[in-house]
């Protein structure tokens, strides 16, 4: 059944595609209750990321995966709202949050890897409820990849929006915690390629662009037309990876034989004038003394609070000498640049 009928009739029917993800997500689940000692590490992995203060930052990161250019969250009568104008799921996109422990995302620079982003969504309940334009599916904590159809539910119109019961005050609090996190520093949204307006409660993150920066490949940013308070995002340009990072990213993405497609180039990014912190488009737990913030798809560990030990992360030493010598350049060209108009 089309979307458009569901919309003029008020039919809440499963896309044809629905049926099959949740057979083959069902069967995994048996699979996995009949053997305890194979179930282990998923459940394992899923404790690690239960944490309130990812919640928000892995439901943006997939609206801007579907092309949102805003979002919405709030916390009402203790329930979890976070809705974005994004573009609707088609079947891979859907089967990809019913599946864990591996993601065919290509693009480093997203946060799909080992599927686990929307699943953090568990750490403030145990149902976690899905409505877009084609699908009303809500996830339940003990099969959390299973999805169940929810009937005589009407369907949005035209967003798509997750919402989750909060199952206590203290996950309450931590999760309004991370909200208050966002309006005093919102510099991930920089990293995003097409969010740039957020809604948290009656309050509006905006970021706009004040125009080129001083630099090749830089540009001027801004809070809601703060012009004095604006910050310098420069971009390097896209290389390929080094054939030793390629393999270590290999290994970790669990990519094989059958997935044997080339890895894309990357950038990395900085942000002059922000706290020195590194991030992979949301914040790591690694702070700096360096005048600038840096983001690349560092490799990091199951968490997502720390990166891998440079020493033994071929990946991770070439992204970090990479953002040196960008931030080296950009600085260079802005004194150089400075210097040539007073003269």
């Amino acid at each position: 059944m089309s979307t458009k009928h569901q919309l003029e009739t008020g039919i809440t029917t499963p896309p044809n595609y629905f049926e099959a993800i949740r057979a083959r997500a069902s069967q995994r689940w048996d699979q996995l209750e009949g053997d305890p000692e194979l179930a282990g590490p998923w459940h394992q992995l899923f404790k690690q990321v239960q944490s309130p203060r990812h919640i928000l930052s892995e439901l943006l990161q997939n609206a801007d995966d579907a092309g949102a250019s805003e979002a919405s969250v709030s916390v009402e009568n203790d329930r979890f709202v976070f809705e974005h104008n994004g573009a609707d799921f088609i079947e891979a996109h859907f089967a990809s949050i019913c599946r864990f422990g591996y993601s065919n995302k290509r693009a480093l620079h997203t946060i799909g890897f080992r599927g686990i982003g929307f699943k953090s969504t568990f750490s403030l309940g145990d149902r976690v409820e899905l409505y877009t334009p084609s699908l009303a599916v809500a996830f339940e904590r003990a099969r959390f990849t299973e999805p169940q159809w929810i009937e005589a539910q009407r369907l949005t119109t035209s967003s798509t929006r997750v919402e989750v019961a909060i199952a206590s005050d203290l996950r309450r609090r931590e999760v309004e915690k991370n909200l208050e996190e966002w309006l005093k520093s919102p510099v991930s949204l920089l990293f995003f390629r097409n969010i740039r307006k957020l809604r948290i409660g009656d309050s509006t993150v905006h970021w706009q662009s004040m125009g080129a920066g001083p630099v090749a490949g830089s540009e001027w940013m801004a809070l809601d037309d703060k012009a004095e308070q604006s910050f310098l995002l420069v971009r390097s340009g896209e290389e390929a990876f080094p054939s030793d990072a390629l393999e270590e990213i290999r290994q970790e993405r669990m990519l094989g034989a059958e997935d044997s497609g080339e890895l894309p180039p990357c950038r990395v990014e900085i942000v002059l004038g922000a706290k020195g912190r590194l991030y992979v488009v949301l914040p790591t737990g690694v702070e700096t003394p360096l005048p600038f913030a840096c983001n690349a798809p560092f490799i990091q560990d199951p968490a997502r609070l720390k990166i891998k030990d440079p020493s033994i992360s071929p990946t991770n030493r070439w992204l970090l000498e990479r953002a040196g010598a960008l931030a080296a350049k950009a600085m260079v060209e802005w004194l150089s640049d400075r210097i040539n108009k007073r003269g």
